[in-house]
């Protein structure tokens, strides 16, 4: 490349950067270093805080968390406010709950009119904000006091109930005391009636008693036709006898007996399974609690974009997943990109003969796709990455001046005997901000140069979304179930 296409390309980067500087200067609505002024706030307690979290008044947001850091055994906020944000002396700020995962937010009250207006730089006073747990607790006593009056109530309703049945009680045994002299004449009567009926009985076995003994003939004669079918069952004799001394349906009845208790046995083995599989579930729901806390302390970030090649009137798409630590000083990112001109491999292969020797270099191209899997560190502006880029190992430098700009090199598919692929990008966010419910505030603008030492150079712009929300991460941390 001459001189004087460097130079083309360096006022091109120049001139990108100072449009985009003066278009996100002009349009942009959200926090940054030039419609903003900060403040410091001194709190016990910052638990569910973190950078970037935003300060609300009245629900509208109108500030951010730019760091926290301790200053001794509190912690430091610097936080930053829009400019028209008038902040006075008495100004307080409260930190309330957020979410059940336990991000909180803060909420400013800007002072009264009577109050001077605070410079930034200045101290804003904190207060105690009212949590989600403290309604918790005092619904929990609110429903105390009800239950207990209900039991108290139940109490004397009991004791109302039983007086009502002692009186019932003496009431029937005083009525008994007085029918006692009646209910005894009655007995007297009716012993005297069971005499004269034994009486009249005696008479008709006296006139009966032919009958009687012929009755007796037949019962005898009954009994011992009994006594001969009796016989009958015990010889195997009759289909009664049959039945109940066949050794089939001896053994039949065994082998019902056998096969009941092996379906015992079996219905033992799926209680035991059952019980195993609640013991697993209660160890499942305990490590989905355990992977949640972890969760929480990751910031999840989601990733679309595209590009197209100038020269080569190619168009590229991918999507990645990048998780960040509360640290903000390191992140982790994987994803996949189409690659609609191949994944080109080169290999050299030398072969030496008596003329001389013959190198023949191959050159192997994949369609499909490509992976991503990074590890970034952050050293104050810069950011230093490495791992797969592309499908091949690779490493890149970025530079973040403003929160709007990025600067990016990255070196990949090295080998093969040819240079390596050293891409160049400058990323911009003109309306970025991921924590806004308004869709173009995750819109990011890209450009650059791609294998810039090598024959297939190549000019690109595109465009990308990146979504960050906070709930993700609670998702993120349950995938390791479905592996259980």
């Amino acid at each position: 490349m001459s001189v004087m296409r460097y130079v083309k390309v360096g006022l091109f980067f120049i001139s990108l950067g100072v449009a985009g500087t003066g278009y996100v200067v002009m349009s942009t609505d959200g926090f940054n270093r030039f419609n903003t002024k900060d403040y410091e706030v001194v709190m016990a307690d910052a638990t569910g805080l973190s950078t970037n979290s935003k300060v609300y008044l009245a629900g509208v947001p109108v500030g951010k968390i730019r760091a926290i850091d301790l200053t001794g055994d509190q912690a430091l906020l610097t936080v930053s406010f829009l400019k028209d944000v008038e902040i006075r002396g008495d100004a307080t700020v409260a930190r309330k709950s957020s979410s059940i995962l336990g991000t909180s937010i803060l909420a400013l009250t800007p002072g009264t009119a009577q109050s001077a207006v605070l410079k930034p730089g200045d101290r804003i006073r904190p207060t105690a904000g009212e949590t989600s747990m403290t309604a918790l607790l005092g619904s929990t006593q609110d429903l105390s006091a009800q239950v207990s009056d209900m039991i108290r109530e139940f109490q004397e309703n009991q004791m109302k109930l039983l007086a009502v049945s002692l009186e019932t009680f003496n009431s029937i045994a005083k009525k008994l005391d007085e029918r006692s002299d009646a209910e005894l004449e009655r007995v007297s009567r009716i012993l005297e009636s069971t005499a004269a009926i034994t009486e009249r009985m005696d008479a008709i076995l006296a006139e009966r008693e032919g009958d009687i003994n012929s009755s007796a003939t037949d019962i005898a004669a009954a009994i011992a036709n009994l006594r001969a079918i009796t016989e009958e069952i015990r010889g195997g004799r009759g289909n009664l006898g049959k039945t109940l001394y066949d050794d089939g349906l001896y053994d039949a009845l065994l082998k019902t007996a056998e096969e009941t208790n092996v379906a015992a046995t079996k219905l033992q083995e799926a209680l035991d399974s059952v019980n195993r599989l609640a013991t697993n579930a209660d160890g499942v729901v305990r490590d989905a609690g355990s992977i949640v806390s972890k969760a929480n302390g990751l910031g999840v970030q989601v990733n679309a974009a595209g590009r197209y090649g100038v020269l080569s009137s190619a168009f590229r798409g991918g999507a990645s997943l990048r998780l960040e630590p509360r640290s903000n000083d390191r992140w982790y990112r994987i994803g996949v990109n189409d690659a609609p001109d191949g994944n080109r491999t080169r290999s050299v292969t030398e072969t030496t003969t008596a003329s001389g020797t013959v190198r023949e270099e191959t050159v192997t191209t994949d369609y499909g796709v490509t992976v991503d899997a990074e590890l970034a560190r952050r050293i104050g502006a810069f950011t230093l990455r490495g791992g797969l880029l592309e499908s091949t190992p690779g490493f890149g430098l970025d530079f973040t001046p403003a929160g709007w700009l990025s600067l990016s090199g990255e070196a990949f598919a090295f080998g093969g005997g040819a240079l390596p692929n050293l891409r160049g990008t400058v990323t911009l966010y003109p309306l970025f901000d991921p924590w806004s419910n308004k869709p173009w505030n995750w819109v990011y603008l890209t450009g650059g140069v791609s294998d810039a030492l090598g024959p297939k150079r190549d000019y690109f712009v595109g465009a990308g979304l990146r979504f960050a929300d906070e709930e993700i991460r609670g998702l993120v941390g349950l995938v390791p179930l479905a592996a259980k």
